[in-house]
């Protein structure tokens, strides 16, 4: 039998900041080795980071350019 932790959220997209705010803090509430919670913010950074290089490319036209190094 595998035990897992689980966080069940229901987010009101009206509010989604503070509500994503509020399930990366339950999250990382739950994590309680402070490397591992850093690894965490850091997955998420890159998760991010992917997305707005992802939307800025939307907004420019689609450039196929990967100047984001």
């Amino acid at each position: 039998m595998e035990q897992r932790n689980l966080i069940e959220c229901t987010i009101d997209v009206a509010q989604r900041l503070s509500e994503l705010t509020a399930v990366i803090s339950a999250v990382l509430g739950a994590v309680p080795d402070v490397e591992a919670r850093l690894a965490v913010l850091q997955a998420l950074n890159d998760e991010i980071t992917t997305a707005l290089f992802t939307i800025e490319d939307e907004i420019e036209g689609g450039d196929a350019d990967d100047s984001h190094d």
